[in-house]
């Protein structure tokens, strides 16, 4: 049978429903905050007992359940069917440079080399800003990422979306492009929203584009310092998002899915890449199961500096361990450390992985033409296959390709200079990113200048400046 099934665990079922049990008891007793007016109306009108004053929703235990079973999707036809995975990008303050082991803050040129870049990586389906760009004002930043990846990328992406002032045109882009653009409704735990988050959830909801939750909490400082705590916690918040959602929009997808982590005890620094995000990852896939939801957490990732075998290992262990237990998303990848900057070598290394995990995942054939009985008899004993017509039709059906990591015999390698992985990363970043500074926009020109002229309207009214 093609495609790898598999089952995790680390939960029993009752430990899953203490749980959930505990989470329905933080939200219909402590509640979560909301400090926006027409926000907590619709929360009120939706089933939540609303505190106006104090701005806290606190929602019955019955309609939390309620709501779980409305959104509940249509099961997966086979639920032990381990996922394949694909990389996305978080964009970030610094670009981080591994070959002179040094960082600065990132700029509009990094993004337009990031959309090259991308173009190139089959694993990276969307392409997102690399970084917020530090040579654009703060209060249109946003908007200039979207401005350029929506002119130069082939591949639909955006950018966090930061800024009241510039959202709308934001939307305005978007709708001009005839796309509905993504807002991370995200709340700062614990069981808190922004008044900016509830202002622009509040406008994308209302001109039809999506929402979409992450909690992030941290155990040890914004979460328990337990992982059944911190687990508690962030299903609360889940659930919690869903609700806000629900009510903002009239709809939400069943989505079990976050971004938590712990703290390292001797720094108090967010860490990615300890066991810890394994267990997040596993027991995610379970709690997402328990709802009838897709589920995913922040996994894939690494607490390394470069991409050495901490790196590798940190990556591969919460990766493969979420998604043998059925998460079906990972965490952002390009990623140097935790959230330290974004690496041009490190995104192409992870595109590397994730076509060698989707490789295995994929599994392999099994009938008589594979299972080559009639030429195993014919070869016999000590002979060998080299030579024969079933090899050439079959040789690289079974071998995964890699132009990264190495399998040079010694000599060959120190002929070739010794290269290791992140060298090679290197060469395909300058090979994909060759003259991208002369790349031509992927839209028509009548879409360019719409574009051009919301980026125009949006930089006088926000900045006093652009051209009258």
């Amino acid at each position: 049978m093609r495609n790898l099934r598999s089952r995790v665990e680390i939960l029993s079922e009752d430990e899953i429903r203490l749980i959930h049990k505990a989470a329905l008891r933080i939200l219909s007793g402590t509640g979560f905050h909301m400090p926006h007016a027409e926000c907590l109306r619709r929360c009120e009108k939706a089933g939540a007992r609303v505190d106006h004053q104090a701005s806290v929703v606190r929602i019955p235990a019955g309609r939390m359940e309620e709501l779980l079973r409305i959104l509940r999707p249509e099961p997966p036809e086979d639920p032990d069917r381990t996922p394949r995975l694909a990389g996305g990008i978080s964009t970030q303050v610094f670009v981080t440079d591994y070959l002179t082991k040094t960082r600065r803050y990132g700029t509009m040129d990094d993004n337009l080399r990031g959309i090259a870049l991308v173009d190139h990586l089959k694993n990276i389906p969307g392409c997102n800003a690399a970084t917020v760009p530090h040579d654009v004002d703060s209060r249109i930043s946003d908007l200039a990422s979207y401005h350029l990846l929506l002119t130069y990328s082939a591949k639909a992406g955006g950018t966090y979306v930061i800024n009241p002032v510039s959202a709308p045109y934001i939307l305005d882009m978007g709708e001009a492009m005839g796309r509905k653009e993504f807002y991370l409704f995200e709340t700062i735990s614990p069981l808190r929203f922004r008044p900016e988050t509830c202002e622009m959830g509040l406008l994308f909801a209302d001109r039809g584009h999506h929402l979409g939750i992450a909690p992030m909490l941290v155990g040890g400082t914004s979460a328990p310092a337990t992982m059944a705590g911190a687990l508690t916690l962030v299903t609360a918040e889940v659930l919690a998002s869903l609700f806000a959602v629900y009510a903002l929009t009239g709809r939400a997808e069943g989505w079990y899915g976050h971004g938590s982590h712990f703290s390292d005890p001797r720094t108090m620094l967010c860490s990615f890449g300890s066991p810890v995000q394994a267990m997040y990852a596993v027991a995610s896939a379970q709690i997402g199961r328990f709802y009838g939801f897709y589920a995913g957490s922040n996994s894939a990732l690494s607490d390394s500096l470069l991409p050495d075998f901490q790196c590798g290992f940190e990556k591969t262990l919460s990766a493969v361990m979420g998604a043998l237990a059925g998460t079906v998303s990972i965490g952002c990848q390009g990623i140097a450390g935790a959230d330290q900057g974004f690496s041009f070598e490190q995104l192409v290394l992870d595109n590397e992985w994730l076509d060698a995990y989707n490789f295995v995942v994929a599994g392999f054939e099994v009938d008589e033409e594979r299972l080559a009985t009639e030429l195993i008899e014919a070869v016999g004993i000590g002979g060998n296959f080299i030579a024969e017509d079933h090899t050439a039709d079959h040789v690289f059906e079974s071998w995964w390709p890699s132009s990264l990591f190495g399998r040079d015999s010694f000599d060959a390698w120190q002929a070739l200079g010794a290269p290791g992985s992140l060298e090679r990363a290197h060469g395909k970043v300058l090979e994909y990113t060759r003259d991208y500074r002369k790349r031509e926009p992927v839209i028509p020109a009548s879409r360019a200048q719409d574009l051009d002229r919301i980026l125009e309207a949006a930089k006088r009214a926000i900045l006093g400046t652009g051209t009258p």
